[in-house]
């Protein structure tokens, strides 16, 4: 079988993709998640880490953009990640997708109550395609492999080493999202206990600790030089052995590790024509890719 690996579009769409997707020969597109997340929220998002280091309360983006900016800015974010689905649908390959951190109000968040809900137009437009299939939290099977998903926003360990709070409220929501990290671990572990197919593999947005995981940023960045990899997500990879774990999420990376036996892809990122073609051949548990930077 052969997959196309896409990722970390951020809202953009590259002609280079639209012509791989076509005429490939591709048995499905797997998507990695980030769709959207335009780059307009960096700079929202790069103040908050910052305040959080400097033990400063968090800001939420309506008090950052303002009620009416933050508005025109998920409209516009919206409208080009459509587009991006839209390019994905017109390859008529069938789509294994999950989301990313940056595509809120495209998935239900399932570990607190939380803003992080879908929108239920958003949800109806996905479902116009036939070739779509969401495993944000869920898995599919698709010609005798079994494809585990695992997306959206995640509480990394790197958020969470803080010792001092600069009031109760801040050292209330760092227990939350502690809390939010052990609730996701045991789903995603308790879902893989259900799937008797030894054949799988991973689709994951964040990376998995140890691989393509080491923020590289050091322009603006705070976090750099940290991991923002998912302790739970190599458990996994090293008890399950998955034939492959699908990843993305780090920008600064392209390319494939190994954790024990299994194999780790980064594509890297969409946003600048970056894709991998992975073939696999199940029988023989053979796994080659190929990367397009």
């Amino acid at each position: 079988m052969k997959f196309l690996v896409v990722g970390d579009f951020q809202g953009k769409f590259p002609d280079r993709l639209k012509k791989v997707m076509t005429g490939k020969g591709f048995d499905a597109i797997i998507g990695v998640g980030d769709y959207g997340g335009i780059s307009d929220w960096r700079p929202w998002v790069m103040q908050n880490l910052k305040d959080s280091k400097n033990g400063k309360p968090y800001l939420s983006a309506e008090e950052y953009f303002g009620k009416k900016g933050l508005k025109r800015l998920m409209k516009k974010d919206i409208a080009v990640t459509k587009k991006v689905f839209l390019n994905i649908n017109n390859s008529k390959i069938p789509f294994i997708y999950i989301f990313g951190n940056g595509d809120d109000g495209w998935y239900n968040y399932p570990f607190s109550h939380t803003s992080m809900n879908a929108d239920k137009k958003l949800i109806k437009f996905m479902r116009k395609s036939k070739l779509f299939r969401n495993i944000n939290y869920g898995q599919t099977n698709f010609k005798g492999i079994s494809f585990v998903g695992f997306g959206g926003y995640m509480d990394i360990e790197a958020y969470l080493d803080k010792k001092v709070f600069p009031d109760s409220a801040e050292k209330k929501k760092y227990v939350i999202r502690f809390n939010r990290l052990k609730k996701s671990r045991k789903s995603f572990f308790r879902r893989l206990n259900s799937i008797k197919n030894k054949n799988k593999i991973f689709v994951l947005h964040y990376p998995p600790m140890g691989v393509f995981d080491i923020i590289k940023d050091k322009k603006d960045n705070p976090m750099n030089g940290k991991s923002a990899g998912v302790r739970f997500f190599r458990e996994a990879i090293r008890k399950y052995k998955p034939l492959i774990a699908f990843c993305g999420h780090m920008h600064e990376y392209q390319g494939m590790k190994k954790i024990g036996r299994t194999l780790v892809v980064n594509p890297g990122d969409a946003e600048k024509g970056k894709y991998a073609v992975v073939e696999v051949d199940v029988e023989k548990g053979k796994v080659r890719a190929k990367f397009v930077k």
